[in-house]
C-alpha cells in the first residue's frame, strides 16, 4: 500500500495557513512527493490552492502547466489525475474520461495513479447516469488491481449499480467476496465491514440465522456480537412472523436466536459482572418474543429472571413496561409502588396517569413528589405544567408558571414565554403580549408579539416587531416574508409583492425564499428569479 500526502497539508505547513481536505482519490503518494524538486512542488501547490477553493478551471489551466513543463517528473500522473478531477468538477464527464483518466492508465500504466484512474472512470460514467459502461470501468478496475484499495471500492459501488437493478443474487455475491474473501485492513474495514452487515441482514430476512450468524461472526465478537445480532433480526422476526405464509420461518427464527443466546449464558453467578450479563440476554431474550408476537413469554421471561438473580427496579420497570403497553395501566401501578427508588416508582406512576388521561391523579402524585423532596420542586412544578397544558386547561397552566417564577426565578424568560403562549390559548392577546414583553427570547418573541398583533389587526405594530426581527441575520429571510404576509392581510398589495419578491431576491436559498417563489406564482401569477442583487431597502 502507498502511503499518501496531502499536497495542501505542506502548503499550509509551509506557509502558516489552515489546510483544506483532500480526499483519498486526491492526495499524492509520499514516495512520489519525495522525489520532487521545489519547483515542481511550488507549481502544484499553485495549482492545488484554485483547486481547494473551487476554481476547478484555473486550476485544470496550472495542473496542464505542470505536465507541460515537468513531463518527465514522478508527479507527472498525479496532475494529470488532478487535472481529470477538475475537468469532472466543470461537469465535462466525458472529456475527463477520454483525455484525462485513461490517459493516465495509458501513458502510466505501473502508477499508483491509474489504479485510481481505473476506477474513477467507473464513477464518472455512473455519475453521467451510463450504468453499463460503470459496471464494466468498476469490474476492469477490480481485476486490474485486484490487491489496491480501490477493489474494493469498485465492488462496493458495483453493489450499488446491482441495487439499481434490484439485481439481489449479484448484491450478495459481492457482499460474500467483501466478507470472506477480502482481507481487511485500516482502509477497507467499513466496506468490510458494512458487507457483513448487508450479508447477515439478507440472511435474517430470509429466516437463515445460521447464515446470517455467521456473516455477522466476521465482524462482532462475544456479548457485542449478540446486540448487533439483535439489532438487525428484531425487524426480520416481526415481519416473518406478521406473514401467513413464513410465520412458521419467523418463528423458527426466533427459536434458533433465543437458544443461541442461551448457548453463551453465563452459569456462574457468584460474579455481579456475570449477573448484569444475564440480566442482558434475558431483556434480549424477552424483546425477541415480542418481535415474535409471543407476549405472554416475554413477561415470563422476567419473571424466571426475577427468580434466577432477584428482582431490581430496572427489572420492574421492564414488567411494568409490558403492562403499559398492553394498557394495563393498574397492573403497572402496582408494580411501581414496589420501587426502591420510591421518587421514580412516584414518577412512572404519575405518567401512567397521563397516558389514561386521569390528570388530576397525575397532579396529585405530581404534589407528593414536592412534599418528598423540596428541592425539586421546581422539576415537579414543570411536569404539573406539562399536564394542565395537555388538558388544555390554560387558567391551571398559568397559574403554575406563576409559581415557577417564585421557585425558580432564574428562568423567568421560559415562565414568562410559557404564560404568554397560554394566555394566546383562551384569546386573552393582550395579555399574551404583556407575558412576551417579559421574555428575553428575542427574536423569537418578535414574531409571537408579532402574531398577536396581526390577530388583533394591530398591523403596524406587527410590522415595527418583524423590521426589529430581520435585524437577527438567522431570522432575516422569516422576517422578511412575514412583513410580506402582513402588507397582505393589511389590505396594501402593492407592498405584499414587494417584499415577497425580496425574500427571494436577498435568501434565494432559505425555505421562505422558496415559499415566497411559490406564492407570487400560485396567488399574484407574477414569476420571479430567485437571488439576484444584494441591494437592501
Amino acid at each position: 500500500m502507498k502511503l499518501i500526502f496531502p499536497m495542501v497539508l505542506w502548503f499550509a505547513v509551509a506557509t502558516g495557513l489552515p489546510a483544506a481536505s483532500l480526499s483519498y482519490l486526491e492526495q499524492i503518494p509520499v514516495d512520489t512527493f519525495a522525489k520532487m524538486r521545489e519547483v515542481e512542488r511550488f507549481q502544484l501547490k499553485v495549482a492545488e490552492k484554485f483547486y481547494l477553493k473551487g476554481e476547478y478551471k484555473a486550476a485544470a489551466s496550472e495542473y496542464e502547466k505542470f505536465i507541460t513543463l515537468y513531463e518527465r517528473s514522478a508527479a507527472a500522473p498525479y496532475a494529470q489525475l488532478m487535472w481529470s478531477h477538475c475537468i469532472v468538477k466543470q461537469r465535462r464527464v466525458y472529456t475527463a474520461i477520454k483525455d484525462g483518466f485513461r490517459s493516465v492508465i495509458d501513458y502510466w500504466p505501473e502508477s499508483h495513479e491509474a489504479t485510481l484512474a481505473a476506477y474513477l472512470i467507473g464513477q464518472s460514467y455512473k455519475a453521467a447516469g451510463e450504468i453499463n459502461n460503470a459496471e464494466k470501468a468498476y469490474r476492469r478496475a477490480g481485476v486490474t488491481h485486484p490487491k489496491h484499495h480501490t477493489s474494493v471500492l469498485a465492488k462496493w459501488d458495483l453493489a450499488d449499480i446491482y441495487r439499481i437493478r434490484k439485481d439481489t443474487p449479484r448484491r450478495v455475491q459481492i457482499w460474500e467476496d467483501l466478507t470472506y474473501k477480502t482481507k481487511r485492513d485500516k482502509q477497507n474495514s467499513y466496506y468490510t465491514s458494512q458487507a457483513s452487515i448487508n450479508l447477515g441482514q439478507h440472511h435474517f430476512y430470509s429466516g437463515n440465522f445460521a447464515e446470517g450468524i455467521k456473516a455477522f461472526e466476521t465482524t462482532y465478537k462475544d456479548d457485542t456480537l449478540i446486540r448487533q445480532m439483535y439489532r438487525y433480526a428484531s425487524s426480520p422476526i416481526s415481519q416473518l412472523t406478521g406473514s401467513t405464509e413464513k410465520a412458521k420461518t419467523g418463528t423458527k427464527f426466533a427459536d434458533e436466536f433465543i437458544a443461541y443466546i442461551n448457548r453463551k449464558m453465563p452459569r456462574d453467578l457468584t460474579l455481579d459482572s456475570n449477573k448484569a450479563r444475564v440480566r442482558d440476554f434475558y431483556y434480549t431474550i424477552a424483546a425477541i418474543h415480542s418481535h415474535a408476537r409471543r407476549d405472554q413469554e416475554g413477561l415470563t421471561v422476567y419473571t424466571r429472571l426475577g427468580k434466577l438473580i432477584g428482582v431490581n427496579d430496572d427489572l420492574r420497570g421492564k414488567q411494568a413496561a409490558w403492562h403499559r403497553a398492553r394498557k394495563r395501566y393498574g397492573e403497572a401501578r402496582k408494580i411501581y409502588v414496589q420501587y426502591k427508588d420510591r421518587e421514580a416508582g412516584l414518577s412512572a406512576t404519575a405518567s401512567t396517569w397521563i397516558d389514561e388521561k386521569k390528570w388530576d391523579n397525575a397532579i396529585s402524585t405530581y404534589n407528593q413528589l414536592i412534599g418528598m423532596d423540596k428541592e425539586k420542586e421546581s422539576q415537579w412544578q414543570q411536569s404539573i405544567v406539562s399536564v394542565w397544558r395537555k388538558a388544555k386547561q390554560w387558567d391551571k397552566a398559568i397559574a403554575t408558571y406563576q409559581t415557577l417564577l417564585t421557585v425558580e426565578a432564574g428562568k423567568f424568560s421560559d415562565w414568562y414565554d410559557g404564560i404568554g403562549y397560554c394566555y394566546e390559548k383562551t384569546g386573552k392577546l393582550k395579555e399574551a403580549i404583556q407575558s412576551y414583553q417579559q421574555s428575553d427570547k428575542y427574536p423569537e418573541m418578535y414574531f409571537k408579539m408579532a402574531s398577536c398583533h396581526r390577530r388583533l389587526k394591530q398591523y403596524k405594530e406587527a410590522l415595527v416587531l418583524y423590521h426589529q426581527a430581520r435585524t437577527d441575520k438567522g431570522e432575516a429571510a422569516r422576517a422578511t416574508i412575514y412583513i410580506g404576509y402582513t402588507y397582505e392581510q393589511y389590505g396594501q398589495r402593492e407592498n405584499a409583492i414587494k417584499w415577497f419578491q425580496q425574500t427571494c431576491k436577498l435568501y434565494p436559498k432559505t425555505s421562505h425564499a422558496s415559499q415566497a417563489h411559490a406564492y407570487l406564482q400560485s396567488k399574484y401569477k407574477i414569476s420571479v428569479t430567485l437571488g439576484g442583487s444584494n441591494e437592501k431597502e
